[in-house]
């Protein structure tokens, strides 16, 4: 019975680790593009709390518009670079991840990155 219980707890306990992921491929699994009027827009669903937009990719007008966001409670949230003009996308402050693990997101080319710089190159 002992060995039952310490399955079940291993189980839970190990379970609730794997479901923390990256922030890079959190937000990569969550992305969806697609092209309207010969215009890129994608849609970054990461996490359950946070969903953004950003349309027109690469255009002198794109617009990054945020839909959905619990802010720092939330599993994720959002944050735009002015140094490197990208998002930033943070674990919340209940996160084992929180402010040690992001991925950054071009507006230029909608292009998911492990660092800032890499996001700032765009390649």
């Amino acid at each position: 019975m002992r060995l039952f219980i310490i399955i079940i707890i291993f189980i839970f306990l190990a379970s609730t680790a794997w479901a923390e992921g990256e922030a890079y491929e959190d937000t990569l699994s969550g992305k969806k593009c697609s092209e309207h009027r010969q215009q890129w827009n994608c849609v970054y669903k990461v996490g359950k709390d946070l969903e953004f937009s950003i349309d027109g990719i690469g255009m002198p007008d794109t617009a990054i518009t945020v839909t959905r966001t619990k802010g720092l409670d939330g599993d994720y949230y959002a944050s735009f670079g002015l140094m490197h003009g990208c998002m930033i996308i943070k674990h919340g402050s209940k996160s084992k991840l929180f402010f040690m693990d992001f991925a950054f997101v071009s507006p230029k080319n909608g292009k998911v990155y492990r660092t800032w710089q890499e996001c700032q190159a765009g390649y």
